[in-house]
């Protein structure tokens, strides 16, 4: 079957792009949709897209890895298309396609033979366990590259068995339900307070005044302003046309208290951002938005898992039950000198790493005295 490669979005048929968009790729942050929105807002300063398309005998795409090449430099590297933005990194598998292990495996062989040699692959985001990417490792390393995995971060996460928001919210830890019921409480009696969740664009204006208002209570949080000003409203614009927007906004006395970024589809809701205006830090308005924002994705879109993105913030755990690893993967080309004196490279780290005391696995958030835990941003 034989691998097609795009070095643009724009060269991709729209055939073939249909087949990754969402929803015939139900997973949004393996889709079409999402890569190429990463790549016009924040990726095409530092990469070039690079994307392999397995096609079958009939031309009909079948799988797909979106990648990048950096620019400049000696070493050839071939990269995921990932950045502080991603969540999961994975092939792009088209729906009912069989045998995914075949499907990864063609498009690596196809990477492999490609001439000038790539010195190093970098695959990050992975989740290991699940068969795509493991075998996206599996498979480098039946190329002939050295495969090193690397820890990256742990990925808090809830599945779901049809429960309630009811039954689910009583076995949260009795701290936590007491303290956002009294907070609500007090907001409700004391202050005008109102909660509202943007799914799509609506009226004129809607989504873009939401849009405003959460990225007011961005810049006014604890959080670096985002280095890519573009980025959240072409994500929410984009998800709000796809139907997976969950953007929800609390207002105390008319001016936007916290806000959350939720991305809902194919089962799942995820966590994207979040974040609360410090000063309204003492009325727990992002542990409340938090409370209204879980009862949606259980009562109303009956989702199977709620993921709270990465990071091992331990306040995570008062409201998931489940952790899993995600890891990066570092292939060297052996067959390559410039490989083989990377792998070298490489190696040497290895052994000095073994050689000393373990430390701390990443952090990618930290919770400051007088925060409110419910509302850090989980990456």
């Amino acid at each position: 079957m034989p691998v097609l490669v795009y070095t643009s979005f724009g060269e991709v048929p729209e055939d073939v792009r249909a087949h990754f968009s969402y929803p015939n790729q139900p997973k949004f942050l393996l889709s079409f949709d999402w890569f190429s929105l990463l790549f016009a807002t924040s990726l095409h300063q530092t990469l070039s897209p690079r994307i392999y398309v397995l096609v079958d005998d009939r031309r009909e795409p079948m799988g797909a890895l979106f990648c990048g090449v950096s620019r400049g430099g000696s070493v050839r590297r071939l990269l995921s298309l990932t950045n502080f933005y991603s969540l999961e990194y994975a092939p792009s598998v088209v729906r009912g396609a069989p045998d995914q292990d075949t499907i990864v495996r063609q498009l690596i062989a196809h990477i492999a033979t490609e001439r000038p040699r790539w010195h190093a692959i970098r695959f990050s985001f992975l989740n290991l366990d699940t068969s795509g990417s493991q075998a996206l490792s599996d498979h480098l390393r039946r190329a002939g590259f050295g495969v090193s995995p690397f820890f990256q971060y742990e990925n808090w996460f809830l599945p779901l068995g049809g429960e309630t928001f009811q039954t689910y919210f009583a076995g949260r830890p009795s701290q936590l339900r007491n303290t956002i019921t009294r907070k609500q409480k007090r907001l409700e009696k004391h202050h005008d307070f109102s909660i509202k969740v943007i799914r799509q664009a609506g009226q004129v204006g809607e989504l873009e005044t939401a849009v405003q208002d959460f990225v007011a209570v961005y810049n006014a949080s604890w959080k670096q302003a985002e280095p890519f000003p573009s980025f959240i409203p072409t994500l929410a614009a984009t998800c709000a046309s796809l139907g997976v927007l969950r953007l929800g906004v609390c207002h105390v006395g008319g001016k936007p208290a916290a806000g959350q970024l939720w991305i809902t589809g194919g089962g799942k809701a995820i966590i994207y951002k979040l974040a609360y205006d410090e000063q309204y830090a003492d009325l727990g308005v992002g542990s409340v938005l938090s409370r209204e924002m879980f009862r949606i994705a259980i009562d109303e879109d009956h989702v199977d898992e709620i993921d709270y993105g990465v990071g091992s913030e331990a306040y995570k755990k008062d409201w998931m039950t489940s952790v899993r690893r995600l890891d990066g993967v570092l292939a060297l080309n052996r067959r390559t000198a410039t490989g083989a004196v990377l792998a070298a490279v490489e190696a040497a780290r290895s052994a000095m790493r073994r050689g000393r005391a373990p430390g701390p696995r990443p952090q990618t958030g930290v919770v400051g005295p007088g925060r409110d835990p419910a509302a850090v941003e989980p990456r």
